[in-house]
């Protein structure tokens, strides 16, 4: 059932996060799940939000990620897509009669109990802190979906170091379809994310080539 295997992934999409999304996307497609994100369509025409409140109905899981809701720089503003779509998803936990089960979330910040000085009504709700670090994600997630998905899954080094595998993997095969480098390392998240599921599919070869 899609709705038990679906996890609404909301979280920043720059390129200083990109290491982060990509390990915390391979994690839950390394587990069985089904990441649902915002950019997975570009349609256009398409409204957000309608778009973000379909993808967290239809998800029993959901990851918000907060650690970019502070001001780069003095001048800048508050980033606040992050809050307000935990902010909505809660409430559709909260009026969860229409859903299969209850909705579990998993809730990053960068550090330790920064985001409850800012987010107070947070109280009562464990948020993880990840350190802007790949692994960390890789260990939190794998914790949190063996815990409350009961998904069988081995030890967050033998994920991370699966990851490492994909990596290479990933490189080889977009150079063979004729990617410069740099190109194949920016490529659209559904791209990537397409080609972890290819790569868990087709048994995690080894490089490019090799089954």
């Amino acid at each position: 059932m899609p709705f038990e295997t679906d996890v609404f992934v909301n979280c920043p999409f720059d390129h200083d996060y990109a290491p982060l999304l990509e390990a915390m996307l391979f994690c839950l497609v390394h587990s069985g799940m089904n990441p649902r994100l915002a950019t997975e369509r570009l349609e256009n025409g398409e409204n957000r939000l309608e778009k973000i409140y379909g993808l967290a109905c239809g998800a029993k899981y959901s990851v918000h990620d907060l650690s970019r809701c502070q001001a780069a720089a003095a001048g800048d503003y508050a980033r606040m897509n992050m809050p307000f779509e935990l902010g909505m998803d809660l409430g559709i936990r909260r009026a969860a009669e229409h859903l299969p089960s209850e909705k579990k979330f998993l809730i990053f910040e960068r550090h330790p109990y920064e985001t409850k000085q800012v987010l107070s009504d947070l109280a009562g709700q464990d948020v993880e802190a990840h350190h802007d670090n790949f692994e960390t994600v890789i260990d939190k997630v794998r914790n949190f979906l063996r815990v409350e998905a009961g998904c069988n899954v081995p030890g967050a080094a033998r994920i991370t170091a699966d990851y490492v595998t994909f990596q290479g993997w990933f490189l080889e095969k977009k150079l063979s379809e004729g990617h410069a480098e740099k190109a194949a390392l920016r490529l659209p998240t559904s791209e990537r994310l397409a080609e972890m599921r290819d790569w868990v599919a087709m048994g995690k070869p080894d490089s490019f080539g090799r089954r």
